[in-house]
């Protein structure tokens, strides 16, 4: 008789318990906002970045075609057409100007926050998508993973907008997760998304071991597969290099892309700010004589520096045609003129086509090692030694050569040895540059206004916390 009391309370005990363990292992309501903020934000970066690539690539083959019926088209297509999209950009906002990443650093930073609502607009999204394509459509030599970065970082922070996450500590966390969401669907690779959030966007612990976070760059990654199959940007090509028997070739080929690299994010923020004043005064005058410099070079080049340059990649990769200097000196510079028109655009595609042809060149010198290895180490360092961000070069290398593992340990020395050697010729990260000179005016006017309240009942409460946010790492 008693032991059935017993058993009762047992029971009761054991349901309590479990509940109690099932509601701590579930988290709470807020908890599934927050993941459903993040992964359906991830879905719709996914989705935007697949239509961005259709349309960007639509407008790359169109223009080759033009091409193809007279070289001499360019010469009125490419001044003309770039002359329409600096003057759209100045109607619709200043703020969908150049790659983009920087805008994303800036907007990161505690002291710029108000400025999310303006640089990570709905209409940014718009206007970074048309006027990139249309920059394609005239032969500018950009890329378009720096604005998919800058549009994912915009629609994460408008779907949680929409889903009334104002923390500051989540927008942070949602930034961080849209810009590296971006890059995992622009270039088909999670991995390298998840290298860029902690290498490049992230600025604390908390973000950088985000399960939560980590989840939805994948799931951007995982929408394009599903819709684009599993690919390689540059297909498995054939290349194999041993660390131990050509680490003379390797050692070479990361310090050229090194100094040029270097050289080249020097000559980028230089010569943006030479040309910084003449800009605001001429702003067309500016645009048509950097557009009649692309159109040279693509006359001397025969139309190979105009575009990203994912086919003369693929060109040089495939061991069809030789490499030469003339093609990698003139797409850096096509894609410097490119940048000081102020038109979106990015450097990656860019920086990984010069780094094909440098690479392409300097294994010319070493007949014993494979051409086709030491310019995929030349794509991982020049990048590297632009961006001086070595782990995102070489995981983006990997995975858009079909994730070859035989080739890693040559990437990495490559793009390590080359960012630091880049450092030499310019100290800073080309994107930190470029968001210094954001935040300083020079490129943008981010004078905070004065007249709002709100805004002043902010900044008494950041100089009440010292000026930081609260951290929380997201749930997951």
């Amino acid at each position: 008789m008693n032991k059935r009391p017993r058993h009762s309370r047992l029971m009761r005990y054991y349901l309590f318990r479990t509940r109690r363990l099932s509601r701590r292992q579930l988290g709470s309501w807020q908890d599934w906002k927050l993941r459903a903020v993040f992964w359906s934000g991830a879905v719709m970066v996914g989705l935007l970045v697949v239509a961005f690539a259709w349309v960007a690539e639509l407008a790359s083959h169109t223009f080759t075609q033009i091409h193809a019926q007279s070289p001499y088209l360019p010469v009125l297509i490419t001044p003309v057409g770039m002359v329409v999209i600096v003057w759209l950009m100045r109607q619709l906002g200043t703020e969908s100007q150049g790659s983009g990443i920087p805008q994303v650093l800036v907007v990161l930073k505690q002291r710029y926050h108000w400025l999310r609502p303006a640089f990570l607009s709905l209409r940014v999204i718009l206007s970074k998508f048309v006027l990139t394509c249309l920059g394609l459509l005239c032969g500018a030599s950009i890329g378009r993973e720096g604005p998919s970065v800058h549009m994912g970082a915009a629609m994460m922070y408008s779907v949680g907008r929409v889903g009334r996450l104002n923390q500051k500590y989540v927008d942070n966390s949602l930034i961080v997760a849209g810009g590296a969401a971006g890059v995992s669907a622009a270039f088909n690779a999670p991995l390298a998304g998840i290298v860029f959030a902690i290498e490049e966007l992230s600025g604390s612990f908390e973000q950088r071991t985000s399960g939560t976070l980590i989840m939805a760059i994948i799931l951007s990654g995982v929408v394009v597969l599903m819709i684009m199959g599993h690919y390689s940007f540059f297909g498995h090509p054939d290349g194999a290099l041993d660390i131990t028997r050509d680490w003379a070739a390797i050692g070479v080929t990361a310090l050229v892309c090194g100094l040029l690299g270097g050289f080249f994010s020097r000559l980028l923020i230089k010569g943006s700010q030479f040309l910084s004043p003449y800009a605001k005064e001429h702003p067309y005058r500016v645009v048509v004589l950097c557009a009649l410099v692309l159109v040279f070079l693509g006359l001397i080049t025969g139309g190979a520096t105009y575009g990203s340059g994912y086919e003369q990649a693929s060109t040089l990769l495939s061991g069809e045609q030789p490499g030469n200097w003339t093609f990698a000196l003139a797409k850096m510079s096509a894609t410097l003129v490119s940048y000081f028109t102020g038109i979106p655009g990015g450097l990656f595609s860019p920086s990984l086509a010069a780094g094909a042809g440098i690479g392409n060149v300097v294994g010319g010198f070493f007949p014993g090692s494979s051409l086709v290895g030491l310019t995929l180490v030349a794509m991982a360092a020049f990048l590297a030694g632009v961006i001086q961000r070595p782990i995102t070069s070489f995981v983006i290398v990997m995975e858009l050569t079909g994730n070859r593992h035989d080739i890693l340990l040559p990437l990495m020395a490559g793009a390590l040895l080359s960012a630091a050697v880049a450092k030499v010729v310019w100290a800073r990260p080309l994107y930190d540059s470029l968001a210094d000179r954001l935040s300083d005016g020079q490129g943008m006017a981010l004078e905070k206004p004065q007249d709002k309240p709100a805004e002043r009942g902010n900044e008494k409460a950041e100089s009440e916390d010292g000026g930081k946010e609260p951290e929380r790492q997201l749930p997951g």
